[in-house]
């Protein structure tokens, strides 16, 4: 396509952005609605099947929906410089998309597919239409990817009108497409509700099996459809089925049994589906296999941000601060300052130079006695040049319990050039070197947890 046709503006209002996809009929272009500023899927008919007109055809039908659930709204229609116009609810990607992506679905993915389109020609066939071409490409997602639509009614028909059915007729040309079409369709007969079903099923056995015993046939284009129409009419149907669900079976029975005029039993079809469900022990919960690895990612981050608030707080726990607020002997420890004003005061002068950095000036080999005498413990090496290091790093810091995407932040309990380090007396129920070690621990935390989450806020 031409950057001036990508550029191209109908009716003033409807600014082409991309070509999506063309066919038979039509091509369909992503559209920008100046109106509602909203995208939309804009249908443009070709000029050389002006007498087939299918999208008028199509413009009917969708009014005749009038928006039943599960179809496209129609948003516009009209005609300019001899194109006949249809603009509708832009939605996503097609079955037959994510079938080439995953070349099979499974049991669940499939059976959540038909529950939702069996509901879906029930609304349509309320609307007295039959659909006449359900294949995979005629089925799509919604644009968020949390629901099923049925698209494309260019050759749809009205079946009843002002409650008399449409008469049968078997002398029509085939109508639809030869792989999922119904077996009253090769025949030449009158398509009605029940072909529409039976057309869905065959979808469903393609998506569950990865292809169809007519798939392929070593025939010319001409002969295909007599051909494909011959098997599907001979077919044992538990052959067709062959390791797949009985309650197939018996649906696909079912519909066969029913006459041209006959209602179907939707509810019985869906109870049937339910069925297949409860036997294989999944959830109808409108996930889908191109959706569940959505899901599953927010399960993941989910129970990351879980372990990630375990470890926090089992490093919390054992922080410096509250496992010397758990000792046993929290009443004998003493607790030490650098505020050299508090010092003077608090402070005998035979202890003033526990509290204070080593000196820089020492001499090598020069003594100075650094030991700290206490009632309990006479060998007590808490005031030895080692554990001297330990009192200048701050350990009482209350962090935040994490939260989902939390403001990470962290205080000090303390004023800002003042310290406090809880001290065992002994040394022994907990040593210094643990309360270091656990120190850093935190501190490793909260670094990482810092970087998880500005790797999220950049990828959500």
């Amino acid at each position: 396509m031409s950057q001036s046709s990508q550029q191209r503006v109908f009716m003033n209002r409807f600014i082409v952005k991309k070509k999506i996809s063309s066919g038979a009929f039509g091509v369909v272009f992503l559209v920008f609605d100046k109106q509602t500023n909203q995208d939309a899927a804009l249908k443009l008919e070709k000029e050389d099947n002006e007498e087939i007109r299918s999208l008028e055809r199509e413009v009917e039908i969708i009014k005749q929906l009038n928006d039943a659930e599960g179809t496209p709204k129609l948003i516009w229609y009209g005609n300019e410089s001899e194109f006949n116009i249809m603009v509708i609810q832009l939605l996503g990607r097609d079955l037959a998309y994510y079938f080439r992506q995953q070349k099979k679905f499974s049991l669940k993915c499939t059976i959540q597919i038909a529950h939702d389109c069996v509901n879906i020609l029930r609304n349509i066939h309320n609307k007295n239409v039959v659909h006449r071409d359900l294949k995979p490409e005629n089925i799509l997602m919604s644009k968020d990817n949390d629901g099923i639509y049925i698209v494309d009614f260019g050759i749809s028909k009205i079946y009843n009108i002002q409650g008399e059915h449409m008469p049968f007729r078997c002398d029509k040309t085939f109508m639809g497409t030869p792989r999922y079409a119904s077996l009253a369709a090769h025949l030449g007969y009158e398509i009605s509700r029940k072909d529409d079903l039976e057309s869905l099923f065959y979808v469903i056995l393609y998506f569950l099996r990865g292809s169809l015993p007519w798939q392929n046939l070593p025939v010319s284009e001409n002969e295909r459809t007599k051909a494909v129409g011959d098997i599907k009419q001979n077919v044992d149907l538990n052959e067709l089925c062959i390791n797949q669900p009985h309650e197939l079976v018996e649906i696909l029975q079912y519909l066969k049994s029913l006459k041209f005029i006959d209602q179907p039993n939707y509810q019985y079809i869906l109870q049937l589906l339910n069925q297949i469900a409860e036997n294989n022990q999944f959830l109808l919960d409108g996930i889908y296999d191109w959706t569940e690895g959505l899901m599953k990612s927010t399960k993941k981050f989910s129970s990351l941000e879980s372990k990630k608030s375990f470890e926090f707080n089992k490093i919390k726990e054992f922080s410096p601060g509250n496992i010397m607020k758990s000792s046993s002997k929290l009443s004998q420890q003493i607790i030490w300052t650098v505020n050299d004003q508090q010092l003077q005061q608090v402070a005998p002068s035979s202890q003033r130079h526990l509290l204070l950095p080593p000196d820089p000036n020492k001499k090598p080999g020069q003594r100075t006695d650094l030991r700290h005498q206490s009632n309990s413990s006479s060998n007590s090496n808490v005031g030895t040049f080692s554990s001297m290091q330990i009192k200048y790093l701050p350990s009482q810091i209350e962090n935040q319990k994490p939260t989902f995407l939390p403001n990470w932040k962290q205080t000090d309990r303390q004023q800002e050039s003042q310290y406090q380090d809880l001290m065992d007396e002994n040394n022994f129920d907990v040593p210094l070197n643990y309360k270091y070690k656990n120190f850093i621990q935190t501190q490793a935390f909260d670094h990482h947890y810092k970087k998880f989450n500005k790797f999220l806020e950049t990828t959500i």
